[in-house]
């Protein structure tokens, strides 16, 4: 989501195109070196945003990779799950994959993870990263085994269905095909008991 339609719960901050001229520098110097090259003196040099304004606004580096974090993981348009848990999975899986194949989710994990070794804020920010982007999940399975059409418990359910893909990317690097992805929507669920309404436990 562009910075101009910053969601609810943002951080108040300057005016928006400030923030749109300088969270692409930010994020470049994060990925490339680190948490620690987010000092106001590099951003001002590259980005050209004031430093006074960098310094009142985000004094710390964990305060622009938290912002950074919050765009990585834009919560999905409202009317992406339509009730259907095999249908709403594989919605699931899709938008992980577009966030892999769109925005640089390993590489970013991979800095946060450096950078949490520097920084002890920076362990809980970790894991929301990884929160954030397994939402989806998490939204689609709590509802699904509440309405009895799963069984389990939700945190082992995501992690059985979301972990592979997130190992194989995150962790191994490795380009995820769509198909196959979908396909292990349908292994996990013929494993599962009654996945589809009308469906025998």
């Amino acid at each position: 989501m562009p910075p101009s339609n910053r969601g609810a719960g943002r951080p108040p901050g300057p005016h928006d195109d400030t923030l749109a001229k300088l969270l692409p520098v930010a994020l470049r110097l994060f990925l490339d070196e680190g948490g620690q090259a987010l000092t106001p003196t590099r951003l001002h040099v590259e980005s050209g945003v004031g430093r006074a304004t960098i310094y009142r606004n985000w004094p710390e580096p964990e305060d622009l990779i938290e912002i950074m974090l919050g765009y990585a993981t834009e919560p999905p348009p409202v009317d992406v799950f339509v009730g259907d848990v095999e249908r709403d999975l594989i919605a699931a899986v899709d938008i992980l994959l577009d966030r892999f194949e769109h925005r640089p989710a390993r590489a970013f994990f991979a800095a946060c993870i450096d950078y949490g070794r520097r920084s002890e804020r920076m362990a809980t920010v970790s894991s929301r990263f990884i929160d954030g982007i397994l939402a989806p999940f998490h939204t689609v399975i709590s509802q699904a085994v509440e309405s009895g059409e799963l069984t389990g418990d939700p945190d082992e359910l995501v992690a059985a269905l979301a972990g592979p893909l997130m190992l194989d990317h995150v962790i191994l690097g490795k380009t995820i095909q769509r198909r196959r992805a979908h396909a292990l929507v349908e292994e996990f669920l013929s494993h599962r008991g009654n996945a589809r309404a009308g469906s025998p436990p």
